[in-house]
């Protein structure tokens, strides 16, 4: 993309997504992963687009949103200096989000530089990569097209991975090889829980750290806080004990 910075500069944001933006991504590295993660304002964070159709980018928040990991590290502190609407990580992630939906295709040009430009820092450091999407969002990558695809099918030999809590969404790790989906139980959601359990899935929960179980309710549990990448967990694993999503 010639105009990078350009693209930045009229947005009013400093990148779109990378490798080292946060604490869960870094842990990436330990497993020798560069993973690739977008951060978009979650939930209706955002308000509404140009045209004034509001947006929401979890379709499923109604149980998690009061707790949503936005909401904590560097963001935290500035969310109680300014308000959670004004905080500066947070414009930012607006910016983004509001980009997404009202100029796809300026979205995606950014987004793909990027991709490549992290791709090649992988290869250069002997890394495998992955891209994870959703870092604050739950948005089905099929929407992520561009001159007709959609971002999965534009790098089938990279590995994506999802946290989600849209059942239906679960459907496209049966259509898309490169795509690794881990659903998340928020409480109320248990029978899709179990369900996508019985068909070989993986489920992430949050236990209290001292009580772990090592199976729940017939279901084997892994501590998952070690990295983000689920796809890397051993097959037989059909719970995944998390505090990361």
């Amino acid at each position: 993309m010639e105009n990078y910075k350009k693209a930045l500069e009229q947005v009013g944001i400093a990148y779109l997504g990378g490798l080292k933006h946060s604490a869960k991504m870094m842990k990436s590295f330990k497993k020798k992963v560069a993973t690739y993660c977008i951060y978009l304002a979650p939930a209706d964070l955002a308000g509404r687009t140009a045209k004034g159709t509001r947006i929401n980018v979890c379709p499923k928040s109604q149980h998690c949103k009061a707790l949503c990991l936005n909401s904590s590290g560097h963001n935290k502190a500035d969310i109680l200096y300014r308000g959670i609407k004004h905080s500066s990580i947070n414009q930012c992630r607006i910016k983004k989000t509001r980009l997404f939906y009202n100029d796809r295709n300026l979205f995606m040009e950014i987004m793909i530089h990027e991709i490549e430009r992290s791709r090649k820092y992988a290869e250069s450091h002997g890394m495998e990569f992955s891209i994870r999407i959703n870092g604050t969002s739950d948005l089905s990558p099929e929407l992520f097209r561009y001159n007709g695809k959609n971002i999965l099918e534009m790098y089938p030999d990279v590995q994506f991975y999802d946290y989600t809590k849209v059942f239906s969404r679960t459907k496209l790790q049966g259509m898309y090889p490169n795509y690794d989906i881990t659903f998340s139980f928020d409480g109320y959601n248990w029978e899709d829980c179990e369900t996508y359990l019985n068909r070989g899935g993986k489920v992430a929960i949050v236990f209290d750290s001292e009580t772990m179980p090592k199976t729940y309710k017939g279901f084997k549990v892994i501590d998952a806080n070690g990295y983000d990448m689920r796809y890397l967990d051993p097959k037989a694993a059909s719970w995944v004990w998390s505090s990361i999503r």
